[in-house]
């Protein structure tokens, strides 16, 4: 049989080959696997992973549908209240409420109102009077702002942490009114007050000085507490802005930058790491609340770790959805707790990725995808969350290193030259009750 497979030309020996080979192959490959698990750990390689999925992107853009059902809500509760005999007068005293309808509010909302006040009086029933007073009233309200561009007010109420301790030692934690500021006009003249012997208030604006270092500036700072006080009085309209939020899950101060913005009326992007039926639910029900005309919630899953995510997330902002970015939050961040000096890990180089690496990644995508659809002189502000934690606390792995090498960013606008296309502004987050 050789002989005869030799004279043929046939190399018996031909798949044995290829099996070694590929067995070689196979060896090889595992070989660089496991070194490669063995340096850099489970926990990154798996925190890399790309999650972005077009197919799960949710958009929220129904504002006028929740404005009617709000609204027929507000008059159907009070016609229970006069029913039963506690409403006896019109109750429009909830000011947030009642902004949020006037920031929805478009023709069709005023029309069913007029024609809701007009059916509830054509009943001649004096019990239905208050709610028919709150139909004409908030028919009213609503007419005198189609005009007006929706606007952020900040209308909630002000208050303040208690903790208490028992006598057993168990701790609980409260939030109660404010005692020193019942409104937001005495809580932002307090935050201002910088009579304290040329220490700057709490909140303050820095400007960088010539020898690079960043010092307090009471005229920008000023100017700054205007800003609020007008925004306290007046509001402030996003209308016709962008903007993307990382980091933005329940309870952090992500999630209040996106609430703020759909108020005033912006498109926002945001994203989340932990995508599932009651993330989205979260948002929508933001959305139901908070958005208000021609605001638009897009939700997409997104890991701040992946760079194949930061490609498709740029991608489908500018392709996909032709949006051009005014603002960016990149809030996206990983908890580090009981990492020290001698027991870092796979999981600080993961948050080190995610809070810094991909940050700097996450910008120079924004800049490459502005300049390709030539978005110049509207550049996005990012604001970056910046922190007076560098290394104090201890214990939380590569975090103080994260936030001062954001520092460096705004060396580099100047000497990489980001200013058509990028602006840049830092966030000193201290110690809040928020994350």
């Amino acid at each position: 049989i050789v002989v005869l497979a030799r004279y043929a030309g046939i190399d018996l020996r031909q798949d044995g080959r290829l099996a070694e080979s590929h067995q070689a192959i196979a060896k090889q490959l595992q070989t660089n696997i496991d070194n490669t698990t063995a340096e850099f750990g489970d926990e990154l390689i798996t925190g890399v992973l790309p999650r972005f999925d077009t197919r799960k992107a949710r958009q929220f853009d129904s504002y006028w549908n929740w404005a009617r059902q709000d609204a027929y809500e507000w008059i159907q509760q009070t016609i229970a209240m006069c029913i039963t005999g506690v409403a006896t007068d019109v109750d429009v005293s909830n000011k947030e409420r009642l902004q949020q309808l006037q920031n929805r509010a478009d023709v069709q909302l005023v029309q069913m109102l007029a024609a809701t006040a007009k059916i509830l009086g054509a009943s001649n029933k004096d019990v239905l009077l208050p709610a028919i007073q709150l139909a004409q009233s908030l028919h009213d309200a609503c007419k005198s702002t189609l005009s007006q561009l929706p606007v952020f007010r900040e209308l909630s109420g002000l208050v303040q942490p208690k903790t208490c301790i028992s006598a057993s030692g168990e701790a609980s934690y409260t939030e109660i009114p404010r005692t020193s500021e019942h409104t937001w006009t005495d809580y932002i003249g307090h935050m201002s007050d910088d009579s304290h012997h040329d220490i700057p208030p709490h909140i303050h604006l820095c400007e960088k000085s010539k020898n690079g270092q960043w010092l307090y500036d009471k005229q920008l700072s000023s100017t700054y507490y205007d800003g609020l006080s007008d925004i306290n009085q007046q509001g402030t309209s996003f209308v016709g802005r962008t903007a993307l939020v990382t980091g933005c899950g329940r309870g952090s101060i992500g999630a209040e930058i996106v609430r703020s913005l759909l108020m005033g009326g912006a498109k926002v992007l945001a994203t989340t790491s932990s995508y599932s039926r009651q993330t989205t639910l979260f948002f929508e029900g933001m959305y139901r609340k908070y958005g208000s005309r021609g605001s638009e919630l897009m939700v997409v899953p997104f890991n701040q770790g992946s760079v194949q995510d930061i490609d498709s997330l740029v991608a489908f902002v500018f392709g996909q959805l032709g949006w051009d970015l005014d603002y960016v939050f990149p809030f996206a961040a990983v908890s580090d707790i009981g990492s020290t000096v001698d027991n870092l890990g796979s999981h600080s180089e993961l948050a080190l990725r995610v809070m810094l690496t991909n940050v700097l990644r996450l910008l120079g995508r924004i800049k490459l995808a502005k300049a390709k659809y030539k978005s110049v002189g509207r550049p996005a502000l990012v604001v970056l969350p910046l922190s007076p934690n560098h290394g104090n606390f201890g214990g939380d792995g590569l975090y103080g290193e994260s936030k001062i090498a954001l520092e460096t960013v705004f060396n580099r606008w100047t000497s990489e030259m980001w200013r058509g296309y990028i602006s840049i502004a830092g966030a000193v987050i201290g110690w809040t009750r928020g994350t």
